[in-house]
């Protein structure tokens, strides 16, 4: 899903980075299992790029005989050069179509591997979540797809043109010095001081187009919100907060893409003279010549085809510097991305200890803190919520949730955290399971494979309802069997009947309700069958006889299990009970000797000392 990061980029002018970039990007397939697919197809457009300019030549060389027959009236010559014509346009087709095709071909070989290469990179060592309150990097999903298309066909497109301009500069140098040598130094010249001149008036253009695809991708995320969030936004009646959030990011792209079209209104006060220009250059300086009878009619046109070719050869940076900055600002936002997924997971320290014992799941000095003010940290939602920056002492910016947790649940016993809102239930599931970085101590818990974080909402893969029990495949051929009967056991039938069976394939974090989700995140929970589990909030969505069932049937697993919630009358399916309290406290307890009515638990032990 994309992001939207309050952060602007800068509208500076770039700099070298974007060709290191380009080199970073580019040199992987070329070391890849891919890479032998890739170098043919290269070599292959190489080649027939060569085969393009060489026709180009002789196609100059045909057209001043063509010309010269034409003005001698020699019709036997005119009908042998009108042949040769045909001959050089037919060959000149097919060699052309043949190089788009090897580009266009070359081009979907690299953007499949590219974007395979990212999504390994991005779903390995959790870097999707680490990057989720990056502001450097919006909207993930924009750059490996949009930004690795447009990365991979730019950048072929530039190649085939900076080959083809510095072959053609070289082959028609050699024939516009023939014809005169002060015409190739005007060439030069002229494309210098074109090229000067457009960087000039046009250096705002990659600072401008890097900010349009934030403000493109920012209001598509707007506009995926009103559909997710769609059944929300009727109920509340909240159109008119949602039209004023999509025309105020409108706006923003409206109010950029004016300042572009500026840029390239004036940019094109001097593009399109200075393309004028080249058309009557090389006739002012030759036609004299032929006035003189110092050369044949055809050189005329030669000359000024030659010069054409030449000039647009050396005119690279003037006729597409509209098309570079915009691709200076796709490589600016997919080196980013790169350079991110890069980095070692081990950049993000920690003072918080993680050590793997597949009999329990156990805090010994563990304090978790949160940085006050930070909307990202929300303790009442399992999806949502990050926390950026390396942990430490606390400063005056952070917030204790927990201070110094010493309890063990060992394999067989159960636990039951309450607790208000906001308190730290939520940061002590996340840091369970590795996801929360702000604290120290140690926390000791089975291995990934023996434990099963069920969230308030559970996620929910796009594809059948099968596919939503991700181990589905390896339970034998009484899948399906062992599939329906947990969810009949937990009153999902109706649903099961309602959505079409196991095999419909829908969008069911929009089909299903909260609570027909988190029923099936328990039935998820039922068939994996984990060691361990920390449920948070697991049932609240469920109404208190549901919920009560999901725990009976808990109760008589195999499954050793800590539930975060609301609900104190869930104490009976549990043996022990901890409160989260202000400012880091805590109280433990045996769950038979704790009323809700009670400030702590009987014979609980209390922490932190002293407290």
């Amino acid at each position: 899903m994309a992001s939207i990061s309050a952060a602007s980029p800068s509208t500076k002018p770039a700099s070298l980075k974007p060709w290191i970039r380009i080199f970073r990007i580019t040199r992987p397939i070329f070391v890849s299992d891919m890479r032998w697919h890739a170098i043919a197809w290269l070599v292959a457009l190489l080649a027939l790029v060569l085969g393009v300019v060489y026709l180009n030549v002789v196609n100059g060389y045909v057209n001043r005989d063509f010309m010269t027959a034409i003005s001698e009236r020699n019709s036997v010559a005119y009908r042998i050069m009108a042949l040769k014509y045909l001959l050089v346009f037919a060959a000149s087709t097919a060699v052309a179509v043949f190089a788009k095709f090897s580009e266009e071909r070359l081009g979907i070989l690299w953007r499949g591997w590219l974007t395979r290469h990212l999504i390994e990179k991005y779903l390995s060592n959790r870097s999707y979540h680490r990057l989720m309150n990056r502001s450097d990097i919006d909207n993930p999903d924009q750059r490996m797809t949009e930004d690795v298309k447009t990365f991979t066909t730019t950048t072929l497109s530039f190649l085939l043109m900076f080959m083809n301009a510095t072959i053609t500069a070289i082959a028609f140098s050699r024939v516009i010095w023939l014809i005169s040598p002060d015409l190739l130094g005007v060439a030069v010249g002229y494309a210098a001081i074109g090229s000067f001149l457009t960087i000039l008036v046009g250096r705002k253009l990659v600072g401008l187009n890097n900010l349009q695809l934030r403000k493109e991708a920012n209001f598509r995320y707007e506009l995926i919100h009103v559909r997710e969030y769609a059944d929300s936004i009727a109920i509340l009646r909240g159109e008119k907060k949602q039209q004023i959030r999509l025309n105020k990011r409108l706006r923003e792209l409206v109010e950029n893409f004016r300042s572009i079209v500026g840029v390239n209104r004036n940019l094109g006060f001097f593009t399109i003279s200075y393309n004028y220009l080249i058309q009557i250059l090389p006739i002012l300086i030759i036609a004299p010549r032929y006035i003189r009878g110092q050369v044949e009619f055809g050189v005329v046109t030669q000359a000024a085809l030659a010069f054409t070719a030449i000039l647009g050869a050396f005119s690279l940076i003037v006729t597409q510097f509209a098309q570079i900055s915009s691709f200076a600002a796709v490589v600016n936002r997919l080196g980013a991305i790169w350079e991110a997924l890069e980095e070692p997971p081990a950049t993000q320290a920690t003072r918080i200890e993680i050590i793997y014992d597949e009999t329990r799941v156990a805090y010994e000095g563990l304090t978790l803190r949160s940085v006050k003010g930070d909307k990202s940290v929300v303790d009442t939602d399992g999806f949502r919520g990050d926390q950026a920056g390396a942990s430490g002492p606390a400063t005056k910016r952070e917030k204790v949730l927990i201070d110094h947790l010493d309890l063990e649940v060992p394999l067989g016993r159960r636990l039951l955290i309450l607790g208000p809102d906001g308190i730290g239930k939520t940061s002590l599931g996340r840091a369970t399971v590795g996801i929360w970085e702000m604290g120290e101590g140690r926390i000791i818990r089975p291995s990934p494979e023996n434990i099963l974080f069920v969230p308030q909402r559970p996620y929910t893969a796009l594809g059948t309802l099968r596919d939503q029990f991700f181990d589905a495949d390896y339970l034998g051929p009484a899948a399906d069997e062992r599939l329906i009967a947990t969810l009949t056991q937990l009153a999902f039938g109706p649903i099961l009947d309602r959505v079409g069976g196991l095999d419909t394939e829908r969008d069911w974090g929009n089909i299903l309700t909260v609570g027909e989700q988190q029923l099936l995140g328990i039935a998820r929970l039922l068939i994996a069958q984990p060691k361990f589990a920390f449920l948070d909030r697991a049932t609240n969505a469920l109404s208190t006889s549901r919920s009560r069932h999901v725990y009976e049937m808990l109760s008589h697993s195999s499954i050793t299990y800590i539930s975060v919630s609301d609900d104190p009358g869930l104490r009976d399916y549990h043996d022990n009970v901890m409160v989260l309290k202000a400012n880091g406290n805590w109280t433990f307890g045996p769950a038979k000797d704790w009323s809700p009515d009670e400030e702590s638990v009987t014979s609980a032990s209390s922490g932190p000392p002293g407290d």
